[in-house]
């Protein structure tokens, strides 16, 4: 029986990473068919479309799922879940869901650097005819420099996970306090693997101004308020 409910947390994890994804890859598209007429500008929509989009599937909808506010003054219709406070239950299911989450996305840098590297291995190696030679099929050079080269560099959806990680931390950091090491380790394995990718896998960066992280700065100064909110509220309960 454990080893089941251990097992459905984990699967939930990383279902909820996957949609994650998903909803970022969506939210970069919107994005860039509305069009907008500077490059910073769309960056700045992207990333707050994203972050948005992202925090209120990963922090607020299993929240809301699992709440029962029937005996709360404003239930703002949470009346259909099972927990009706941060009590052991909550802890169990969504508090682990959540870690887990965090967990896997923590080294979650490491998996998508080895996917993409891998694919332009792959790509490469089609090139040549899978031959160790110098050969190649491309017909000219900017087809052939295609291949070779690395990804574009994008700062948006990076900048829309660090945002989602210190929101969630902040938000559940006073019951869960594993969080804030993990966002730690988080962060940390992010620096690294940008910084060795930046010199040795993307295609060299735009010059982008400091709007755009200004712009994510001012947003990460609301995240205490949350942190007094919920803790509070978590504290609160008998």
């Amino acid at each position: 029986m454990a080893f089941t409910v251990l097992l459905l947390t984990s699967a939930l994890s990383y279902i909820l990473i996957g949609i994650n994804y998903v909803l970022r890859t969506i939210c970069i598209m919107l994005v860039d068919w509305i069009g907008f007429p500077t490059e910073t500008e769309r960056l700045s929509q992207t990333t707050n479309v994203t972050f948005y989009v992202q925090f209120f599937n990963s922090a607020f909808l299993l929240l809301m799922v699992n709440a029962n506010l029937s005996e709360q003054p404003l239930s703002f219709g949470l009346t259909s879940g099972a927990i009706p406070d941060f009590n052991a239950a909550w802890f169990r299911t969504v508090g682990e869901i959540l870690v887990g989450a965090m967990v896997f996305n923590s080294y979650y840098p490491i998996v998508e650097v080895g996917m993409y590297w891998g694919l332009r291995l792959f790509s490469r190696c089609l090139d040549r005819g899978c031959s160790c030679r110098g050969r190649t099929k491309s017909t000219s050079i900017q087809s052939y420099i295609s291949v070779q080269q690395g990804p574009v560099y994008f700062m948006h959806f990076k900048y829309s996970s660090i945002l989602t990680t210190v929101y969630i931390t902040f938000l559940y950091g006073f019951g869960m306090p594993i969080l804030f090491p993990i966002a730690l380790v988080s962060f940390l394995v992010l620096y690294i693997v940008e910084k060795l990718y930046l010199f040795y896998g993307y295609v060299m960066p735009p010059m982008y101004d400091e709007r755009l992280s200004n712009d994510v700065l001012s947003k990460l100064q609301f995240a205490p308020l949350l942190y007094v909110c919920f803790g509070y509220w978590m504290a609160s309960n008998e």
